[in-house]
């Protein structure tokens, strides 16, 4: 019950914070998102392409701030916080990318589920490093850091996998 419990809460963050993005974005309107934007994803920001060291910087950034984050005792509280900043920043990217007038077969089949997943990634790294507040190790043993960089893996799978999508579908 308690690891059915845990991926319902990432459920929950990850929607709370996509709504919460879209709602931001479209509570003021007349406010400039593009650098928030840019933050999560360059390429929604703006139409001209940066660097993939850049986007590969950008994507890898929200790892190591997790990791920097659960080392201390005292910050391992905010681990779930860097998760759930991606799942907003989700949300204000799409409904930044979606008022800008994007071709929704790109949207919907590049953008969103590649995304979505990204975000997901990160939400379960997160919860890998800083497990939830009511499950307490038994024993004393060291912490597992296969699991979190299987997951960093996949993230970078992931985002290469994003980009060749993108230049098929012609970004």
């Amino acid at each position: 019950m308690v690891r059915s419990l845990s991926f319902l809460q990432l459920f929950v963050i990850l929607a709370v914070g996509y709504i919460g993005g879209v709602l931001l974005y479209r509570g003021i309107p007349d406010a400039d998102f593009s650098f928030l934007v840019q933050l999560y994803d360059s390429r929604a920001a703006q139409n001209s392409s940066t660097s993939l060291l850049i986007q590969l910087a950008t994507v890898l950034s929200f790892y190591v701030v997790a990791m920097i984050l659960s080392l201390s005792k005292r910050t391992r509280w905010f681990v779930m916080l860097v998760g759930a900043l991606k799942a907003a920043l989700f949300g204000l990217a799409s409904a930044h990318i979606l008022a800008g007038g994007v071709n929704m077969l790109a949207y919907s089949g590049w953008w969103f589920p590649f995304k979505l997943l990204g975000t997901f990634l990160v939400l379960l790294f997160c919860w890998t490093l800083s497990p939830p507040f009511f499950t307490r190790k038994s024993v004393k043993r060291s912490n597992n850091t296969k699991l979190p960089l299987m997951i960093v893996c996949a993230g970078l799978v992931l985002f290469f996998a994003d980009k060749a999508v993108y230049n098929l579908l012609g970004g």
